[in-house]
């Protein structure tokens, strides 16, 4: 864990295990989003890759911002796109440069210690590529190893003038384990900015069952019960809702009651 001051963003607290527990945190809201008791999602949209030893999670806000986290045994590279303003308008890459892989946004995450190349990769696997010239898709980063830091997020002498940083901070921002949703068109994420009504009473009976269930999948596989499934569900969700949550889930070590595995999307029809 290591703590960083920042005049725009506050007191900013970076752990390894923290931000892979929002991660997941995030994912099962995203699951459970329409379909569950409360409002406010961590994210609007995710996806998931790897496990909670080495593995990567991207949140989309509905828009083109997005940023990805991903994670290996020591340490964390996150990396964000915001405004559309990627490694081209923002790191300076020149086009002749574009490579398509993670020399591409490189130039977000100086000094990044040679151990975390591989949280590098698998961040850059999950990025989006630009419309014009196809390079990797992220304008900003920071990168977590021990009890060091580094990053353009924490280089730029006016941090919200980075498009996306506000997303990045948001992970060093954390508020009991979950990583909060940013207030819509919000570029300081403190004060008082980085959530719009997170703790709202009436959604607290299902964020607890979430930190329940993600506090017991740390720990391995798990299921949910169906007392909480009658507490967190609205009443008659959409069987293809449930179905899309069961196979998010899924794919993070948490089932359903009584569930047979579930198969995954069928590949589309060339």
């Amino acid at each position: 864990m290591i703590e960083r001051a920042t005049r725009h963003f506050g007191n900013l607290v970076f752990d390894r295990d923290a931000i892979v527990r929002a991660a997941l945190r995030a994912y099962v809201e995203t699951s459970f989003f329409r379909i569950a008791r409360f409002d406010f999602p961590a994210a609007y949209g995710a996806e998931w890759t790897g496990d909670l030893q080495r593995g990567a999670f991207v949140n989309f806000d509905g828009c083109l911002d997005y940023e990805v986290v991903a994670w290996i045994e020591v340490g964390v590279v996150g990396l964000a796109l915001g405004g559309g303003q990627g490694p081209i308008q923002q790191l300076d890459l020149s086009v002749d440069a574009v490579t398509g892989g993670p020399d591409d946004v490189r130039g977000a995450v100086p000094g990044l210690p040679d151990d975390l190349e591989p949280a590098l990769v698998l961040a850059t696997s999950m990025l989006d590529v630009g419309p014009d010239y196809g390079e990797k898709w992220a304008g900003v980063g920071f990168w977590l190893y021990g009890d060091r830091i580094g990053g353009t997020l924490f280089l730029f002498h006016d941090p919200t003038l980075a498009w996306g940083a506000h997303r990045l901070a948001a992970w060093g921002l954390l508020h009991n384990g979950r990583r909060l949703p940013l207030c819509c068109g919000a570029s300081h994420p403190r004060p008082g900015k980085i959530v719009d009504n997170h703790a709202r009473p009436q959604d607290a009976p299902a964020h607890a069952i979430m930190d329940a269930v993600v506090d017991r999948r740390l720990k391995g596989p798990t299921e949910l019960t169906a007392t909480e499934l009658e507490t967190l569900l609205l009443p008659a969700p959409k069987p293809s809702q449930l179905l899309g949550a069961q196979r998010m889930l899924q794919k993070v070590g948490i089932t359903w009651p009584g569930s047979p595995e579930i198969p995954e999307d069928p590949e589309p029809r060339s």
